[in-house]
């Protein structure tokens, strides 16, 4: 028997006619992409999140918390003291009137009225409270400019505070 040997023709000669040609297909690519832009918008929002200030309102916040709530308790004590503890402003007549307790005027030890001027700090004004034996003090406002003027009496007497707020206007001279 003889062997023959018939060359066969290369297989990337022959025509593919049954196997459709692969075409390319877009979504691994847009799911990459997404991916890829999210996780990268995630770390901006993490970067810009760290990086922001979370300062206080004030630096000394806790402590200003605390003072406040001393504030808080010298109101509520002359709260409890009633009509006696007063401020009355007359703005036509130029005049400021403060009343404490007779008894706080006779044992005060110490006091002060202040003017605060919400618009000018250079306005401010304080001046030492110092009452008559029937706890009636009266100061001119007269000279103080025109505006909102917010007025804050302090005391101490007995080794306690007391404190009163209260805002008055001062009409422009005609």
């Amino acid at each position: 028997m003889s062997t023959r040997v018939v060359p066969v023709p290369s297989v990337t000669g022959l025509p593919l006619s049954g196997v459709p040609k692969p075409r390319w297909e877009p979504w691994p690519v847009g799911i990459a992409a997404f991916l890829f832009v999210f996780v990268s918008c995630i770390a901006a929002f993490i970067t810009f999140a760290v990086r922001q200030q979370m300062d206080l309102v004030r630096p000394d916040y806790y402590e200003e918390e605390i003072r406040y709530q001393v504030q808080f308790d010298r109101l509520e004590r002359t709260r409890s003291l009633g009509a006696a503890a007063r401020i009355a402003a007359d703005s036509v007549r130029g005049t400021l009137e403060v009343g404490i307790p007779s008894a706080h005027a006779l044992a005060l030890t110490a006091g002060t009225i202040q003017f605060y001027r919400p618009s000018d700090a250079g306005q401010d004004r304080v001046i030492p409270l110092k009452p008559s034996a029937e706890g009636v003090q009266k100061a001119d406002i007269g000279a103080l400019g025109p505006g909102l003027w917010r007025v804050r009496v302090r005391w101490t007497t007995g080794g306690k505070e007391y404190a009163m707020d209260d805002t008055f206007v001062r009409p422009a001279n005609r």
